[in-house]
């Protein structure tokens, strides 16, 4: 899926997936493992990104809207209860999904 990149994805089942590595565990240890001298993009919902933003590891936040409406679901954010303050820097739409991008 990215060819182009070294590939994660946190789970806790075999992986048969080519060009991605399973992991488990805590996934801001993970993050600290590979070193404050990347860039790291992470794709997925709360269970991945509460650790990190509860550890201020998150310097970015894309995120990405569609026109659907659940009734129940994961909440989109269940970090401690510390404020975040990030800017938006940018809207784009893309036919009927939007996309608002926040730094720190």
């Amino acid at each position: 899926m990215y060819p182009a990149t070294e590939n994660f994805a946190f789970t806790h089942r075999a992986l048969d997936c080519p060009g991605f590595t399973a992991v488990a565990g805590d996934p801001a240890a993970f993050v600290e493992g590979l070193g404050t001298h990347r860039n790291i993009w992470i794709v997925g919902g709360n269970i991945v990104l509460a650790p990190l933003l509860d550890r201020d590891m998150v310097g970015h936040l894309i995120i990405q809207v569609a026109p659907v409406l659940l009734g129940e679901g994961i909440a989109l954010f269940t970090q401690a209860e510390q404020v975040r303050r990030f800017k938006l820097e940018a809207v784009s739409q893309y036919d009927q999904f939007a996309e608002l991008v926040y730094s720190r």
